[in-house]
Order: C-alpha cells, then structure tokens, then sequence
C-alpha cells in the first residue's frame, strides 16, 4: 500500500514538472466568411488569413489586430481578382505567402512561405494555389530547416497536396499539419495551439573556437538528452542585436565574471568555458529551468536605450592598457604561430635569403592586423555564419594538423637518425639534400617573389578569418559595438589598439624563430645539443 501511494506521489510531481513546462500560444485560422473580432481571443497571438473573405474589399485591407500578428494566404481566386489589395496590405505589415507562384510572370511575386515566431519558437506556413507541382526553391528548403520551426502548416488543394506531401517529407522531424483549401467551409474557423518549451539562450562567438567546440561538440549530449523539454537558440553575440541581448541577460542576472560562452534561461544562467564541468552545469541549469513555476520566473522587460546605456558605460570605463592586455591575450593564436614558424623554417630550409624572409613574416603579420581590424568593423561576419565556413575550417584545420604531424616526425626521425650515428646534421626536416635542392630550384622557377609575397597575404587572411582568441569577450565585442554603432573616434581608435597588441606575440613568435637562428649562441647551442633541438621541435609542432 505504501509502495502504490508513493508511486502515486510520484506520478503527480512528475505531472506538476512537466506542465509547469509545457506552455503554448494559440493562433486562428479563418476564412471563406466574415472576419474575426480580436478582441475575443487574449491569447491568439497571430491570425491566418486564408483568404476568400466575405467582407467588403476595404473591410479586408483595413482589418488588422492591435497586438497580433496577420498572415495572408491567399486563394487562387483571390490573387486573380485583388493583387493590388494584397500587395498594400504586404506594403503595410502583413505577410501573404503564395509557394508555388515563384516563377509565373502572371501574378506578382510574393514570398514563398512566411514565418512567425513567438518566444523563439516558429512557426512556417506554406500556401499551394495551383494544381500543378511546383514546389520550393532550394534556397528556401534549407532557410527552413536552419530555422528548426515547431510546425509546418501547409495549405493546399485536393491536386496538389499528394504531391506536396511527398516532397515534404525531406522537412523530416518537423510535423507538418495539412489544410485542404476544398474543405474550408463557410465562415471557417480553427484555434491550434502551439507548444512552447522553456527555452535556454546559447550565446557564443563564431570567431572564438573554444566557442565553436562547446557549441558544436561537448555540449551536444547534454541537449540532446533533453531535446523534448528544452528549446536551444544559439545566438552569435558578434551581430550588435545579440550583443545587446546578452548584455541585457548579463545585467539582469548580475553576472561578475563572463566569459566567452554563457547561456541564460528563466531560471539562471551558466557563465563557463571549460570543457571539463560545464555539462554538469548545463544539466543543473536545465532541470531547474523545466520544474520552474510560473511565478518564479524571472520577469525582465528589456529597453534598448537603456541597453545601449550599458554599453557605453561598459565602454567609458576601458583604459588603453586594459584593451591592449586583452589584444595581447587574444594574439595567444596556435594556427597563427603554427603558420609563421612552418613559413620561416621552411623557407630556411630551402635557402632563402633573410631579407626575403623578413619580407614575407611582416607581410603575414601585417596581414593578420588588418584582417582583424575589418572584422572588427563587421566586415566578413556574414561569411562565418554560413555553413560553408564551418566546412571549410575544418578542412583548412585538418591540413595543418597533418602537416604539423609529418613535420613532428620528420623532426623525431631526425633525432633518432642522430643518435644512431652521431653526426651532426643540419636542420634539415628529415630531407634529403638532394630532394631539397630540387624543390628550391621548382619553388624559385615556379613562385617568384610577388608570389611569395601573396601567399603570404592569402594565408594570413585565411587563417585570421578562421581563428580568433577568446579571452577578451567583455573587450573586443563592446569596443565593435560602439564602432559600428556610433561614429567614435575613441572607439575605432581603440580597435586599432587592440589589432595592433593582438599581433604582438605573433611577430614575438616571428622574431624569435628569425634572429634565433641567426644568433651564434643559439646555433651553437643547437649543434651541441641536436638530439633535445630536434626533439623540443617535433614536441613543438605535436602542441600546435
């Protein structure tokens, strides 16, 4: 008996944790008949029009709810006889969404779906007029599945929808509900509700790849565990909106120390960057967030004045050596590092005059400042947000570990060579002479020194676009936001401070390599002591 009534309490507190979570907003279709009055509804929060209205042409334009949001989707019958009254009311705020007109000069064109969106949660509407089997553009199929929406509402007719429901079938996990435009009947009407999970705000920046590993990587089971119950909204804080919201959060919550990820919910927020505990946190903040009353949440209402106020006194209260540390810090860039000291060496190895050498180490590094100068000023953002990118890092990532690898044991085989016959060596990578007098002779045919030169830009881009520090995740967002946002002088010349110390220990690592070679003492110490040379240089490149 006791077992069963603790079972029984158990069920309820399940059921009292699962409802606190579980919310929804509604939203009314209507069509075919007279138009609803808003006021009846509190709680609908956007109205789909589906068309056919039996209310005067003026009554339709003019119809528009205080507070909700009005979807137009429009008949066939309805774009032949009002396309100049649909394309006022798109003029005028409404969305009207017609996805199988794309392409026919006959009507005008209207996007192919529209979107509505209420706490991060989204909704897609498709609207199918013809008979024939036009379907969606590539381009809009993969916005749709970016966007992740919590339905799809599809709107079609007794031809068209057996073939459309097919081709949706590559929308795959995302349930799509179907209305049949023959079955709209007079004076139609129909409430559907649409389910709301807490949601959790990941804020990150696509430049910092600590970021990119916890957001693509380690913190992947944690919400896949809970992928049910919790909405996961990943927002770059490098687009001035999302900075905005964070520092709103920060504010909100009073956080002391930030960091380069942090995510907020209703219920609290995880400020934390190492991969070891930040799960566990993750899980705490989670399970908190799903049991939390209505009452208990915490009621914020955000004000952008204010907001910007923040920021500007966040801003005001930088000194010169503060932004300079964090362009330091920063510049700790082992791709970078990895990059120049394989340039150097090599061209050393092939004989390169240190003039020429020179030349193309202040060239990457100058090429590095001004990258970072212009994405700093916004420039290229939109860049690494594309997938595209995120492809493209890895492959360049992959290139370099694997040439650092054959360089780490090209390094080793050399020691073990030495230590085998004793002979000193010059440093030479495991090559043999021969083969690199031969790669000499084709580099010096092939690339002259303009070349030399661009390949030096081209990679100082390329890598500058793909890796960025994270330490200064207060600094350098705040000091982009009041750049791009006002006309600063302060902060631009700032952003010019923070590129040109963020380049520091990169020509520190540039001329260490250049004049270390060059100083007798450190060549003499190296062929005394070729067998710890060559392996501290194996052991190098394994840690970049």
């Amino acid at each position: 008996m006791k077992n069963i009534y603790l079972s029984v309490l158990y069920v309820l507190a399940l059921t009292l944790v699962l409802s606190s979570s579980l919310l929804a907003y509604d939203i009314q279709f209507f069509g075919n008949g007279v138009l609803p009055t808003p006021e009846d509804e509190a709680n609908i929060k956007a109205y789909i029009d589906l068309g056919q209205t039996q209310a005067g042409v003026e009554d339709w334009e003019k119809w528009q709810p205080e507070s909700s949001t009005v979807i137009i989707l429009p008949s066939n019958e309805d774009i032949q006889n009002h396309q100049d009254i649909l394309r006022k009311m798109e003029e005028n705020g409404k969305l009207v969404a017609v996805s199988d007109l794309l392409d026919d000069s006959q009507y005008p064109v209207f996007p192919p779906y529209s979107i509505f969106t209420e706490n991060y949660h989204s909704i897609v509407f498709l609207n199918f007029v013809g008979d024939g089997s036009i379907f969606l553009d590539e381009e809009s199929i993969q916005a749709i599945q970016k966007l992740t929406p919590e339905k799809i509402f599809v709107i079609g007719t007794e031809k068209n929808l057996p073939l459309i429901q097919e081709k949706l079938a590559i929308f795959e996990s995302i349930p799509v509900e179907v209305i049949e435009r023959e079955k709209i009947t007079a004076n139609y009407s129909q409430i559907a509700s649409v389910p709301e999970n807490p949601v959790i705000l990941f804020f990150y920046s696509s430049r910092c790849p600590t970021c990119r590993k916890l957001k693509n990587e380690t913190t992947i089971p944690i919400f896949e565990k809970y992928q049910d119950q919790i909405k996961v909204v990943y927002l770059d804080y490098i687009f001035s909106e999302n900075y905005e919201k964070l520092v709103f959060l920060e504010e909100q919550w009073q956080v002391e120390n930030t960091t380069s990820v942090e995510l907020f919910s209703e219920a609290g927020y995880v400020a934390a960057e190492e991969n070891e505990n930040v799960n566990s946190k993750i899980e705490e903040l989670i399970q908190k967030t799903i049991s939390l009353s209505e009452t208990d949440k915490k009621k914020v209402t955000s004000n952008t004045s204010a907001i910007e106020d923040i920021i500007f006194q966040r801003f005001k209260g930088f000194t010169p050596w503060v932004v300079a540390g964090a362009g330091v810090l920063d510049g700790l860039n082992p791709c970078a590092f990895a990059t120049i000291i394989f340039m150097v060496n090599l061209l050393m190895v092939l004989g390169h005059d240190r003039r020429k050498i020179l030349e193309i180490g202040i060239t990457y590094s100058i090429t590095v400042f001004i990258t970072y100068l212009l994405l700093g000023l916004g420039l290229f953002h939109v860049w690494q947000t594309l997938a595209a990118y995120q492809v493209f890092s890895r492959v360049v990532y992959g290139i370099m570990a694997s040439v650092l690898l054959v360089f780490a044991i090209l390094s080793i085989k050399d020691a073990i060579q030495y230590k085998k016959d004793k002979k000193e060596t010059e440093f030479s990578l495991g090559l043999p002479k021969g083969f690199r007098v031969k790669i000499n002779q084709y580099l010096k045919k092939s690339f002259s020194e303009k070349k030399l030169i661009f390949a030096a830009i081209l990679s100082g881009f390329v890598i500058s676009l793909l890796e960025a520090g994270c330490t200064g995740q207060i600094y350098l967002p705040t000091i982009m936001y009041i750049a791009r946002q006002s006309t600063s002088m302060r902060a631009f010349l700032y952003l010019i401070l923070y590129n040109a110390f963020f380049i520091v220990p990169l020509l520190v690592v540039f001329f260490g390599v250049y004049y270390g070679s060059q100083s007798k003492a450190l060549v003499n110490f190296g062929r005394k002591n070729i067998l710890f040379s060559k392996l501290a240089l194996g052991s190098l490149f394994i840690v970049l």
